[in-house]
């Protein structure tokens, strides 16, 4: 997305410069080798002359008997994977808009 945002606009350096970070960290973040966290995202997009916006919304439930079954062969070390992945995105959320 960054790299069609600054197309014909600005070069990497120009926008490294203007966001007060390196030319390779613009080039690694175009090429999907570094994920900028969101204040990061935001912060570059500005530089752009863009805003960031991010929309939350609930997640369809899954209710049908196919998650059900699959939720019941899970082994208990799975069942720890899953919750503890599940507590990481929200801590990585909540760090996130915080700030």
């Amino acid at each position: 997305m960054l790299r069609e945002l600054r197309a014909g606009r600005l070069s990497q350096g120009e926008l490294a410069l203007r966001a007060g970070t390196s030319q390779s960290y613009i080039s690694r973040v175009e090429a999907g080798e570094v994920l900028p966290t969101l204040g990061q995202a935001e912060h570059l997009v500005n530089c752009l002359g863009y805003s960031l916006r991010v929309q939350v919304r609930p997640l369809p439930r899954r209710s049908d008997q196919g998650a059900l079954a699959d939720q019941l062969t899970m082994s208990p070390e799975e069942k720890m994977q899953s919750a503890a992945a599940l507590h990481n995105a929200m801590a990585e959320m909540r760090a996130g808009i915080g700030g």
